[in-house]
């Protein structure tokens, strides 16, 4: 698959956005102030309606049904590549957050919180299922999606799990890897029709 110059824009921008959020959220005082300000005035306890889902066995079974969708589709290899992707950013995220990047965390205990490994896990999912799905059920997924995104959001910052900036920074990471991968487009050809054929041909 060929990468066009604009998706690779795109996915500059959003790499460059990802490691401006983390040092403006770790090593500026005033931008560190606020993210964490944003949070504390909103952590509250309690017990999240959407982010208990999140596990390893919960990865793997969307990961199963991603395949299977684009299988039973007839379109094996666009399973595998939302397949693949999915992994990547999952992988990508807790190396990122657990190796490479370093920033002190609020939470005791946790050496750093960006990016969300929650928030990556079901833009992932988000992502892979996109990929798979027929091109006139991708609309309406994607408000689905949006509005499932914008809860996972909120209840990431409203039960004092992440910081607002862990949360768009694993949004800018998921965009990369997808705008990369082709995860925006789909299935380009799916809808085409059939040539015809001249007689006799």
């Amino acid at each position: 698959m060929r990468i066009s110059p604009v998706r690779w824009l795109i996915a500059g921008v959003s790499l460059a956005l990802f490691l401006l959020v983390f040092y403006l959220s770790g090593w500026v005082g005033p931008t560190e102030s606020l993210d964490i300000r944003m949070l504390t005035s909103l952590r509250t306890d309690g017990n999240p309606a959407l982010l208990w889902i999140v596990s390893v066995p919960w990865l793997i079974l969307c990961s199963i049904v991603v395949i299977a969708i684009g299988i039973r589709r007839g379109r094996a290899m666009d399973g595998l590549r939302a397949f693949a992707l999915l992994a990547l950013c999952n992988v990508l995220g807790q190396v990122l957050k657990k190796v490479v990047l370093h920033r002190d965390s609020i939470v005791l205990m946790v050496d750093n919180t960006y990016p969300s490994g929650h928030m990556i896990a079901f833009a992932s999912v988000a992502l892979a299922l996109r990929i798979v799905l027929p091109r006139r059920m991708r609309r309406a997924f994607t408000v689905i999606a949006a509005i499932v995104l914008c809860l996972v959001a909120f209840e990431l910052v409203y039960y004092g799990w992440h910081r607002p900036s862990d949360v768009i920074g694993s949004l800018l990471l998921v965009t990369a890897v997808g705008v990369l991968g082709g995860g925006s487009r789909g299935t380009e050809d799916e809808d085409r029709p059939e040539p015809v054929l001249p007689p006799g041909a």
